[in-house]
C-alpha cells in the first residue's frame, strides 16, 4: 500500500505539472526524490504516511538536513496540516496529485484536485469500540499485550472472543510484529496513539453513557472512592500538570445516580456543571485522575488554545516516554 500511494501521487502530479519526480526506496527515512523543474533540481528525503496526524508537522521539521529537504506524501492530508507545512515551507504530495514545493529556486503548487479514494481495510476490529477499549490497554501497558488472551480480557473487560481479532487487527495494521510463538514486538506506538485517539473521538466516546449533575461544593474538596471515579478532562489536567483551572468538569464512573447523589451530593440537572461519563478502562490505572491518555483526549476535544497547550504537556511528560 506504502508504494502504490507514492506511485499514484506522483504519477497524477506527472499528469497536471511540468516536473519530473523520481522516487527511490532507501533505508533512510521513507526513501529519496528528486525534483527537477527546466534546470533547476532538488532533493528530499520522503516520509510516507498513510493517515497524517498533526504531529507530523514537527516529525518532519525535525528531519531536515539542508541542502536536502524532506517532503510528506500521503492519501490524503487536512487542510489545517497543509497549510502548517506551507508555513514552514515543507514540501508535500497528495495522492491525487495535490503538491506544495516551494523555495529559492522553484515553486510549485497546486491545491485543487479533487480526493483521492482508494480502498481501505475493511472490518479491523482492533479500531471497532471494543478493539479502541483494548487498544487503551495496550498504549498505556505495552508488555500486556504479551500475556495470554484470557488475561488479555479480564484485564480490558471485554469478551475473550474479541482480543485474537484485535491483536490480527494490529498485525494487519503494522503495529505488532511477531516474533516468535509467544511475544510481540510493537512498531510505531505513537502513530497507533493519534490513531486512537481520534478512533476515541469520533466511535468510542460518542457512545460512552453521559449524564449531567450539579455539584454542591467545590470539586477539590470531593472525596471520590477511589478507584471506581476518576477526574477526566481539564479537572484532572490541573491535578496532572497545576497549569490550568478547569471551567468544565468531567468526571468518569460506573455508579448509579443513587450513589451519585449519597456519595458526593450531586444534584441532577440537565445543564450542570458537571458531566458524569461511563468508566471503560480497568479501575487500577486510575489516582484521582483517570489515565492520562484519556484526559489528553478530554482537553483535545474541549479545544482552547490553554487546553491544547496542557495537552501537550501531558503529552510529552506522560505519554511520549512510554510510546
Amino acid at each position: 500500500m506504502e508504494n502504490e500511494i507514492i506511485n499514484i501521487a506522483l504519477n497524477n502530479v506527472h499528469q497536471n505539472v511540468p516536473i519530473q519526480l523520481k522516487y527511490k526506496k532507501t533505508g533512510q527515512y521513507g526513501g529519496f526524490l528528486t525534483a527537477t523543474k527546466g534546470k533547476e533540481e532538488l532533493w528530499f528525503y520522503v516520509m510516507q504516511k498513510g493517515e497524517v496526524r498533526k504531529y507530523v508537522v514537527e516529525e518532519l521539521e525535525d528531519i531536515k538536513q539542508p541542502p536536502v529537504g524532506v517532503m510528506l506524501i500521503a492519501e490524503r492530508i487536512p487542510a489545517n496540516i497543509k497549510a502548517a507545512l506551507r508555513k514552514r515551507k515543507t514540501a508535500y504530495i497528495e495522492g491525487n496529485g495535490n503538491i506544495y514545493i516551494e523555495n529559492e529556486n522553484m515553486f510549485v503548487f497546486v491545491d485543487s484536485n479533487k480526493t483521492l479514494k482508494l480502498n481501505k481495510e475493511k472490518g479491523n476490529r482492533a479500531f471497532t469500540k471494543t478493539g479502541l477499549k483494548v487498544l487503551l490497554h495496550f498504549l498505556i501497558k505495552p508488555e500486556l499485550v504479551n500475556q495470554t488472551q484470557r488475561e488479555i480480557a479480564e484485564y480490558t473487560g471485554v469478551g475473550l472472543g474479541n482480543i485474537p481479532q484485535v491483536i490480527e487487527g494490529l498485525k494487519e495494521t503494522g503495529y505488532l510484529l511477531r516474533l516468535n510463538k509467544k511475544e510481540y514486538a510493537w512498531e510505531n506506538r505513537k502513530d497507533l496513539f493519534f490513531r486512537w485517539i481520534e478512533g476515541y473521538q469520533t466511535i468510542l466516546k460518542p457512545t460512552l453513557k453521559k449524564r449531567r449533575f450539579q455539584m454542591r461544593k467545590k470539586w477539590q474538596e470531593i472525596a471520590l472512592n477511589d478507584g471506581i471515579a476518576a477526574w477526566g478532562g481539564e479537572s484532572a489536567a490541573d491535578l496532572l500538570t497545576n497549569y490550568l483551572r478547569p471551567e468544565k468538569f468531567i468526571l468518569y464512573t460506573n455508579e448509579d445516580q443513587a450513589n451519585l447523589i449519597r456519595n458526593y451530593n450531586f444534584q441532577p440537572k440537565k445543564d450542570g456543571d458537571l458531566e458524569v461519563i461511563e468508566m471503560f478502562w480497568n479501575k487500577d490505572l486510575n489516582q484521582r485522575t483517570a489515565p492520562p491518555i484519556i484526559v489528553y483526549a478530554d482537553l483535545m476535544m474541549e479545544g482552547g488554545k490553554r487546553n491544547q497547550e496542557t495537552a501537550e504537556m501531558i503529552y510529552n511528560e506522560q505519554i511520549q516516554p512510554n510510546l
